[in-house]
Protein backbone atom coordinates (compact mmCIF):
# COMPACT_ATOMS: atom_id res chain seq x y z
CA UNK A 1 0.00 0.00 0.00
CA UNK A 2 1.31 3.29 -0.97
CA UNK A 3 1.99 6.12 1.64
CA UNK A 4 -0.51 9.52 1.49
CA UNK A 5 2.21 11.72 0.60
CA UNK A 6 3.00 9.30 -2.62
CA UNK A 7 -0.84 9.31 -3.15
CA UNK A 8 -0.56 13.23 -3.13
CA UNK A 9 2.72 13.06 -4.98
CA UNK A 10 0.94 10.90 -8.00
CA UNK A 11 -2.44 13.31 -7.81
CA UNK A 12 -0.67 16.19 -8.47
CA UNK A 13 1.53 14.16 -11.38
CA UNK A 14 -1.54 13.35 -12.31
CA UNK A 15 -2.96 16.78 -12.60
CA UNK A 16 0.35 18.19 -14.12
CA UNK A 17 -0.06 15.37 -16.99
CA UNK A 18 -3.17 17.05 -17.52
CA UNK A 19 -2.49 20.81 -17.61
CA UNK A 20 0.06 19.68 -20.00
CA UNK A 21 -1.91 17.62 -22.42
CA UNK A 22 -4.43 20.80 -22.38
CA UNK A 23 -1.75 23.29 -23.48
CA UNK A 24 -0.56 21.05 -26.23
CA UNK A 25 -4.05 20.82 -27.63
CA UNK A 26 -4.72 24.77 -27.21
CA UNK A 27 -1.26 25.18 -29.22
CA UNK A 28 -1.97 22.67 -31.99
CA UNK A 29 -5.75 24.48 -32.27
CA UNK A 30 -3.53 27.79 -32.76
CA UNK A 31 -1.28 26.37 -35.43
CA UNK A 32 -4.44 25.01 -37.05
CA UNK A 33 -5.90 28.21 -36.45
CA UNK A 34 -3.03 30.29 -38.19
CA UNK A 35 -2.03 27.77 -41.25
CA UNK A 36 -5.63 28.53 -41.93
CA UNK A 37 -5.27 32.07 -41.85
CA UNK A 38 -1.75 32.30 -43.91
CA UNK A 39 -3.58 30.34 -46.76
CA UNK A 40 -7.04 32.97 -46.09
CA UNK A 41 -4.50 35.94 -46.57
CA UNK A 42 -2.47 34.66 -48.88
CA UNK A 43 -5.36 33.88 -51.38
CA UNK A 44 -6.51 37.69 -51.17
CA UNK A 45 -2.72 38.99 -51.46
CA UNK A 46 -2.81 37.02 -54.76
CA UNK A 47 -6.42 38.27 -56.18
CA UNK A 48 -5.23 41.80 -54.77
CA UNK A 49 -1.93 41.58 -57.14
CA UNK A 50 -4.66 40.86 -60.19
CA UNK A 51 -6.18 43.93 -59.57
CA UNK A 52 -3.56 46.03 -58.94
CA UNK A 53 -2.37 44.75 -62.21
CA UNK A 54 -5.32 45.42 -63.93
CA UNK A 55 -6.21 49.02 -62.61
CA UNK A 56 -2.24 49.60 -63.80
CA UNK A 57 -2.94 48.43 -66.95
CA UNK A 58 -6.56 50.26 -67.45
CA UNK A 59 -5.25 53.50 -65.89
CA UNK A 60 -1.80 53.30 -68.75
CA UNK A 61 -4.44 52.58 -71.78
CA UNK A 62 -7.08 55.36 -70.72
CA UNK A 63 -3.88 57.77 -70.66
CA UNK A 64 -2.45 56.80 -73.67
CA UNK A 65 -6.06 56.79 -75.61
CA UNK A 66 -6.63 60.44 -74.01
CA UNK A 67 -3.13 61.84 -75.16
CA UNK A 68 -3.65 60.56 -78.55
CA UNK A 69 -6.88 62.02 -78.77
CA UNK A 70 -5.56 65.51 -77.07
CA UNK A 71 -2.74 65.43 -80.09
CA UNK A 72 -5.26 64.83 -82.91
CA UNK A 73 -7.15 67.85 -82.26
Amino acid sequence: MTSPHNDELFLAIGRLEGKMDALLSMQQYQQDQLKDHDSRIRSLEHSRGYVMGWSASIGALTSAIITFIIKSF
